[in-house]
């Protein structure tokens, strides 16, 4: 079984992608983010490692830190106010019934599409031992 690691580590968190995160936040939660990577390139992300992985990782860390932030701050955003009858809206990402594990993953894969879809590593296509033959042979 192969051992599990980031995608990407602190130095270029903040030298390429310019991150503000504190060393031991970003360490914890780029682990996750890399699980939830692999876990969406079917383990291929293990094996071919572009660039675009490691921006991903990063990405998806900041996200999970800002929406963790916000949920237990238990801050919620206004979207409009009314002060003659005391009205006010606020923005929820929730879906009916959606589960906060549910709405990160949700973000998380809109990241990870962005960052990788030219990649390869988010093709569901299985690479056979023959894929590089003609389909029909002639007698």
């Amino acid at each position: 079984m192969m051992k599990m690691f980031p995608y990407a580590d602190y130095e270029f968190y903040v030298e390429k992608a310019y991150g503000k995160l504190d060393r031991d936040i970003f360490e914890k939660e780029v682990l996750e983010a890399s699980f939830y990577l692999r876990y969406m390139t079917l383990g291929k992300s293990d094996v071919v490692q572009p660039e675009e992985l490691r921006y991903a990782a990063c990405a998806i860390t900041e996200m999970y830190v800002r929406e963790k932030n916000h949920l237990t701050s238990g801050g919620a955003r206004k979207k409009s106010e009314n002060n003659d009858g005391y009205s006010v809206t606020f923005v929820t990402e929730l879906k009916d019934g959606e589960a906060i594990e549910e709405l990160l993953a949700r973000k998380a894969d809109q990241i990870a599409r962005k960052y990788l879809i030219r990649t390869g590593l988010l093709s569901r296509k299985v690479q056979g031992v023959h894929d590089n033959q003609c389909r029909y042979h002639t007698l």
